[in-house]
């Protein structure tokens, strides 16, 4: 469901700290030692100095399994653990799938003097900030599509993790197409995931309030021109079915039909009108449909036509 899959491997770029000791305090060279007055301190006879703490080296699963504990608990994250043909390497599902290789970490935590908490918890910050900027899923990007329940059907069981499916924000629309909230990317168009509601502090029904409005506001630029009775919509955002959702924009065409409106989606990418009074044009549409409506990314071929504010089936 995306426009072009990608993997996206993670540089992840560390700060220089300052050199701590063992126990995770602080050294300062500049201060004497309380001598008394004296600038050497002797030791006393028989009296063996102790040595200094040795922190044993943590192993590489060791520092997978403390980052793992970290990534799961980011929103979003469906699921994390070592890819299966290198241990160094954790894959991260959220919105997309993400390589993260822990060689740079594991030499960190176990550099001496390292501060461990500091370095997990500097490389947990920049994975967070990656999948951030590049969440689909904020407020602004909010849109809605129209799919096939089959084919919604098809996604959440394919993308499921460890056998639970990846249940989307989705509802009933018309016959066997439903209304799917999405996030959308230069790059992709992203089914919304239902658990991420929480995220953004929505429920359902106001993510589709907020796909539409963003989805409208997208197409302010529809453009159509009547030839020979139909009319095919031209629109440069990706969401051309999506604007069987939009009442408001049915309301202005078919006023400047100045008729009733019957409409076909043979694809996800082609929507077509023309009067639904006139039986030449709906005979055409018919046709249309019946002849494009094939391949991975039909629609439907169905004429549909506007009744108030809902499509029904002619």
């Amino acid at each position: 469901m995306t426009k072009s899959s990608k993997s996206v491997i993670i540089a992840l770029l560390f700060l220089t700290t300052s050199p701590l000791s063992a126990l995770g305090q602080s050294i300062d060279p500049s201060t004497p030692l309380p001598t008394g007055g004296s600038t050497t301190r002797p030791v006393q006879a028989g009296v063996v100095p102790p040595s200094p703490l040795v922190v044993a080296p943590l192993t590489m699963l060791e520092v997978s399994q403390n980052l793992q504990a970290r990534l799961i608990k980011i929103p979003g994250v469906r699921r994390i653990g070592p890819m299966d043909n290198d241990p160094n390497v954790l894959r991260l599902i959220a919105h997309n799938d993400t390589s993260i290789r822990l060689d740079t970490l594991f030499q960190r935590v176990n550099a001496p003097n390292a501060d461990r908490e500091a370095e997990f918890l500097r490389f947990e910050n920049n994975v967070r900030a990656v999948l951030a900027r590049t969440d689909p899923f904020k407020l602004e990007q909010l849109r809605v599509v129209i799919r096939q329940t089959a084919a919604i059907n098809a996604f959440e069981t394919e993308s499921a993790t460890d056998g639970v499916a990846n249940i989307v924000v989705r509802r009933p629309f018309i016959d066997d197409l439903e209304e799917v909230v999405v996030g959308d990317t230069p790059t992709a168009i992203a089914l919304m995931p239902a658990s991420r509601l929480a995220d953004l502090q929505l429920t359902a029904a106001q993510a589709f309030e907020r796909g539409r409005a963003n989805t409208l506001a997208s197409n302010s630029g529809l453009t159509w021109n009547l030839t020979n009775g139909l009319a095919r919509v031209r629109v440069v955002t990706g969401y051309e079915t999506s604007l069987l959702a939009l009442d408001s924009v049915w309301a202005t065409i078919a006023q400047r039909l100045g008729g009733p409106v019957a409409v076909i989606v043979p694809t996800r990418e082609k929507i077509v009108f023309a009067r639904a009074d006139r039986p030449r044009d709906l005979a055409r549409l018919r046709a249309l449909a019946m002849s494009e409506a094939v391949g991975e990314r039909a629609l439907s071929n169905k004429v549909w036509v506007r009744r108030g504010s809902a499509w029904v089936a002619r």
